[in-house]
């Protein structure tokens, strides 16, 4: 069995960031007038972050815009957006230098004309005993539209104690097959079969549903064929960020949604939508502590790379987005704004209830969002699994333990051992080796790619692609199963559990 990934008692926030939305700004005639223009006069709040700067407080200013000017190590630059082009440096330490900080806010509220809102940058200090003062004083200013502090969103990070296979460097798990494609017991369970069967079935092969997550395996002998596109560079960024997916997380979701269908080849998806992936990782692990004393280096969302990527989605058109992630911090301005703007598109939001049953199911966002279709996780029993939360914002339940999908060829790991040396510092000890080519997950995380791949379902055989229509149609058509006990809503299973048959059968059934 795979890991299980939760985040009880992890950080709600990261540390010493800021997203700042500026107000939008009036455009100049050329970028050299809108570059003179960012240097004049700061407001107040711009004024105390220059301040900052001057003190070597300030570390790193992102826009989400790939067009604006970041600032960086002193230095005011414009990217390339081609990765092996030479930055442009617009400003250098020297004389005139200070202040560079507060001008990047500006020319990315001049350039950003995108982000929903009002252009945002993510703001990094150097310490978390800075941030709550310089955030007063931002949102004091006039010319910002919103301070905040930043959420963290994880593939909800912990892995299970005793799923983890911590194993010495450099060796590799062998590759593991899966049952027959004919018995899958989750699609079995969803009356997949029966749904194909229906009179003028659907594959949803026009529809567009996007995957961000960990990355994808886009040579998967299972996958390649169902990959519309895949975002994973991203040149301004200082963590480094490959095509690999080196967790597995994404493939497995992705495989879910849309692997090639009876091809011989490994298991069956549940529709053959495009995938559209984006990465939201970087590739490299950063340390978080256990309350029980105990460490591990795990991987979490890049909050830059996910914002873009949901802007991303809404200017693709996509039809459907799956987020497998969650976090406890409440969604920041930028956050919601974006979601705003996918719902508003016609975008379906699918993201999972998060694995924290145990420690008394604590709200994680994105499910607990507005608009957005939050999935809990049923077992072969159609009872709830041990781990997945329970709240009144689930819509719906799919099957969620013990999933087999895939994973990439390739080797890679969950997680690293955090192991203390000698200074008393936590250094990266063993990995947690994945499986390759295909493997059983379990997690909330295995649900959510059910319903999205119900979503594009529903829309490609004709139901309407409005995000409520579509909620409406999976939670009408669910089966009340016994666990639920008579009752027309739980907040274990919401609904009910999907069943693709009823919700393929019924379109148009209303009208």
């Amino acid at each position: 069995m795979g890991p299980l990934f939760r985040n009880s008692g992890f950080p709600l926030y990261h540390e010493a960031m800021l997203f700042v939305r500026m107000r939008p700004q009036q455009r100049q005639a050329s970028f050299e007038a809108t570059f003179t223009a960012a240097r004049s006069p700061l407001s107040s709040g711009l004024q105390a972050l220059a301040f900052y700067e001057r003190a070597g407080l300030v570390k790193r200013i992102t826009p989400l815009s790939e067009e604006a000017p970041h600032y960086a190590s002193r230095m005011l630059v414009r990217s390339a957006r081609n990765a092996r082009v030479k930055p442009e440096l617009l400003g250098a330490p020297g004389n005139g230098a200070e202040g560079w900080s507060a001008s990047a806010l500006n020319l990315s509220a001049a350039v950003d004309e995108r982000t929903p809102g009002g252009a945002a940058s993510l703001v990094e200090l150097a310490s978390d005993a800075d941030l709550r003062e310089l955030q007063l004083a931002l949102a004091g200013d006039p010319s910002v539209a919103s301070v905040s502090r930043v959420p963290r969103r994880y593939l909800t990070a912990k892995m299970s104690r005793k799923s983890s296979k911590p194993s010495a460097a450099g060796r590799e798990r062998t590759a593991t097959a899966p049952p027959p494609a004919r018995t899958m017991w989750n699609l079995r369970k969803i009356n997949w079969q029966e749904a194909r069967d229906l009179n003028g079935f659907n594959d949803a092969s026009e529809i567009k549903v996007a995957v961000l997550d960990t990355g994808i395996d886009a040579g998967h002998p299972d996958l390649k064929d169902q990959i519309a596109g895949y975002i994973y560079e991203h040149p301004d960024l200082p963590g480094a960020s490959s095509d690999q997916d080196l967790i597995g997380h994404g493939t497995h979701v992705a495989g879910t949604i849309g692997a090639t269908i009876n091809n011989d080849v490994g298991i069956n998806g549940i529709s053959q939508a495009r995938i559209h992936a984006w990465k939201i990782f970087d590739d490299r692990p950063d340390l978080l502590t256990h309350p029980d004393g105990t460490a591990e280096f795990a991987y979490f969302v890049d909050p830059v790379m996910y914002l873009r990527a949901l802007l991303d989605c809404v200017d693709a058109g996509i039809d459907v987005v799956n987020l497998s992630i969650g976090g406890g911090g409440a969604p920041d301005p930028t956050e919601s704004a974006a979601f705003e703007a996918l719902l508003a598109g016609g975008t379906s939001i699918i993201a999972a209830m998060g694995n924290e049953r145990r420690e008394g199911s604590p709200i994680s966002y994105p499910a607990a969002m507005p608009g957005v279709i939050a999935v809990g996780a049923t077992n072969l029993q159609d009872r709830i699994t041990s781990f997945s939360n329970r709240g009144n914002h689930v819509a719906i339940a799919a099957p969620g333990d013990a999933i087999w999908s895939t994973l990439p060829t390739y080797p890679g790991q969950t997680a690293w051992r955090a192991e203390k040396g000698p200074d008393g510092h936590w250094w990266q000890g063993k990995a947690a080796i994945r499986e390759t080519d295909y493997d059983a997950w379990p997690g909330t995380s295995m649900a959510a790619p059910h319903v999205a791949a119900a979503a594009a379902l529903f829309i490609a055989n004709g139901g309407d692609r409005d995000p409520a229509a579509v909620r409406d149609a999976l939670v009408a058509s669910a089966d009340k199963v016994p666990a639920m006990g008579g009752q027309d809503f739980t907040p274990d299973f919401g609904y009910g559990r999907l069943n693709l048959k009823r919700l393929i059968a019924g379109i148009g059934a209303n009208d």
